[in-house]
C-alpha cells in the first residue's frame, strides 16, 4: 500500500483509522479471551488441562486471524509499515537510520517480546518475511507461529494459574 497518491493526507487518515479499528477489535477480543475465558478455564480444568485447552483454542483463534488478515489484504495493525521500515532501503537522516536499526535488530528479542506481550497472530504477522504480501505462511512462518503459540501460552498458563490460586486463597482466607 504505497502512499504515492497526490492526496496523501486522506491515505494516511485511512491507514490510521484502519490501524485504530484493528487494534480496538483485537484489544477487545484479547481482554475477553485472556482475562475472562483463560482464568475461567484454568479454574475449571486446572493448570495443566486448562492450559492445554486454552493453548489449542489460542492456536485456532490466531490461525483464523491469520486467514482473515491475509484474505483482507489490509494492514490492520501497522505491522506492514514497520516491516517496510525494517526491510526497506537504508533511510536518510540520523533519527530514521536509528529507528530502522532498532527494528532490524534481534529477531529473537522481537519474537520473545511479541510472544509474551501480544499473541501468536501478532508475532507471526510481524515476523514473517516481506511487507504487504498477505500470502499465507512459509515453513519458517509456521515455525514462528507454533513457537509463539507455545511460548505465549506457557507464559499465560503459568500467570493465570497463579492468579486463580491467589484468588482461591484470598477467598478462602476471607470466608474462614
Amino acid at each position: 500500500m504505497a502512499l504515492n497518491s497526490t492526496n496523501q493526507p486522506i491515505r494516511w487518515k485511512e491507514r490510521i483509522g484502519r490501524v485504530a479499528i484493528g487494534h480496538g477489535i483485537k484489544q477487545t477480543e484479547e481482554t475477553v479471551f485472556d482475562y475472562m475465558l483463560y482464568p475461567a478455564v484454568i479454574a475449571w480444568a486446572g493448570g495443566v488441562y486448562g492450559g492445554l485447552i486454552m493453548t489449542a483454542l489460542s492456536a485456532f483463534v490466531c490461525y483464523l486471524y491469520l486467514l482473515a488478515y491475509d484474505w483482507s489484504g489490509k494492514d490492520w495493525f501497522g505491522f506492514e509499515l514497520l516491516k517496510e521500515a525494517r526491510d526497506g532501503e537504508e533511510k536518510q537522516g540520523e533519527v530514521a537510520r536509528f529507528m530502522q536499526s532498532l527494528v532490524r535488530k534481534g529477531n529473537w528479542l522481537s519474537f520473545v517480546a511479541l510472544s509474551l506481550y501480544t499473541d501468536p497472530f501478532m508475532t507471526t504477522v510481524y515476523m514473517r518475511q516481506g511487507a504487504g504480501t498477505y500470502s499465507g505462511l512459509s515453513p519458517r512462518d509456521w515455525g514462528v507461529f507454533w513457537g509463539s503459540v507455545l511460548t505465549a501460552n506457557i507464559w499465560w498458563t503459568i500467570a493465570m494459574t497463579g492468579v486463580v490460586a491467589s484468588a482461591r486463597s484470598a477467598i478462602g482466607w476471607f470466608w474462614s
